[in-house]
């Protein structure tokens, strides 16, 4: 695949002169979107984010339409919805839920009609700093990851979709790792958590039965075996997975057709590749390569993982690098780095896709700002909107379409 330059910049000189060499979407004779509309909810670090954000997204020009904003939360630093569309959860990143030393869970009704939240209810997310939320395929459960509390809760959902207390708390174990990666970028000196477990994520498989967990304190990803009926977590046929020393998993993304698993690594900034056996929550691993361009010596910390719908290209956040790049997935799942694109702010937190694989949304943490990017069909390489949304300390981004 042809590299056009005007899409990539190997070299950072400064953000100036990187605006010049990155001209946004319609100057490159991209087409704009479709007609119509879809929806974004925006998840930040309070005080300088407002809390959640409700926006409309023009999907012919990626331009969003602030909403609503929910302020009766903290911390809100992970979004998910049910597969219903009519609840959302959030966490609330906290250590002093209600007095105690857990952070919160909250629930909001969605409006059908204005996609608009009213609070339900919060409960405790049984550890300290919640980090991810995720909903099981069915509905029926909601899964926490504590990442300073380093385990996993699993909390049963009731026939109004709030939560019920947690049915179970799954802690990490293992020896502790140093906090620099043995295959780290040279010259890297960000800090990496390894003092203790800390869980980042987890999600279920696509078939519902297994669920996976990232423990970037402790190099993990762990395995169970959902007990439907009681809501419980049991061991997988093979439980652990253990990264490189100091590599911090921290997001994974299943391709479209659940047979190829890819873990993303903070520290060292990796992408890995897994086939996937849904039938046993089996792993085997098949590849791995950087993040970042070819001899780029400095600090980075890989932060967001996101796949196409049609399950040919695969983005990755690079947060200290301000840079998303861009993989083409063969029919095998393997990888082949194509291009990159700065993120035109600084740290991308994470990065999100509208639900039609159009658009690529850039939440900069530390640029208090929304970015977006059009999607080149024919090669997925992305062209800059020439967009920007002001929101403070952008820390995930949950696109939907209307029900």
């Amino acid at each position: 695949m042809a590299i056009d330059r005007r899409l990539t910049r190997r070299v950072f000189l400064g953000r100036t002169a990187a605006a010049l060499a990155y001209p946004v979407a319609r100057d490159l004779g991209w087409a704009a979107g479709a007609p119509g509309s879809f929806y974004a909810y925006v998840g930040t670090y309070t005080p300088n984010g407002g809390g959640i954000y409700l926006f409309r997204i023009d999907r012919a020009t990626a331009a969003l339409t602030q909403i609503q904003v929910v302020d009766d939360i903290k911390n809100p630093s992970w979004l998910a919805v049910n597969p219903a569309q009519t609840r959302l959860y959030a966490i609330s990143e906290i250590d002093n839920y209600q007095g105690g030393d857990v952070g919160a869970v909250v629930t909001y009704a969605i409006d059908p009609a204005s996609m608009q939240l009213t609070r339900l209810s919060a409960v405790g997310s049984a550890g300290t700093s919640p980090a991810h939320v995720s909903v099981h395929p069915s509905g029926r459960f909601v899964f926490v990851a504590n990442y300073g509390g380093g385990n996993v809760a699993v909390f049963p959902v009731a026939a109004d979709g709030t939560l019920g207390p947690a049915s179970d708390v799954r802690p990490s174990v293992g020896p502790r790792h140093h906090a620099r990666a043995i295959d780290d970028p040279p010259g890297q000196f960000a800090v990496s958590d390894h003092d203790s477990p800390h869980l980042h994520m987890v999600a279920a498989d696509p078939t519902g039965q297994f669920v996976i967990a990232n423990d970037a304190g402790l190099d993990l990803t762990l395995i169970w075996r959902l007990d439907a009926q009681g809501g419980r977590l049991l061991p997988a046929e093979a439980p652990v997975l253990v990264a490189p020393p100091g590599s911090a998993p921290r997001h994974f993304v299943f391709h479209p057709n659940g047979k190829f698993f890819y873990n993303l690594y903070e520290h060292d900034a990796r992408v890995v590749v897994y086939d996937y056996d849904g039938s046993r929550g089996a792993l085997r691993l098949k590849q791995s390569l950087s993040t970042l361009p070819p001899h780029f010596a400095g600090s980075n910390l890989a932060s967001g993982i996101v796949i196409s719908p049609d399950g040919r290209f695969l983005y990755v956040g690079n947060r200290l690098h301000s840079s998303i790049a861009i993989f083409a997935i063969a029919e095998d799942g393997q990888l082949r780095s194509a291009y990159e694109t700065w993120s035109h702010a600084d740290s991308p937190r994470s990065i999100a896709m509208d639900p039609s694989g159009e658009i690529i949304f850039s939440c900069n943490q530390r640029s208090d700002s929304l970015t977006s990017f059009r999607i080149n069909p024919a090669n997925g390489a992305l062209g800059f909107t020439g967009r920007y949304e002001a929101v403070g300390s952008p820390a995930v981004m949950l696109a939907l379409k209307p029900r």
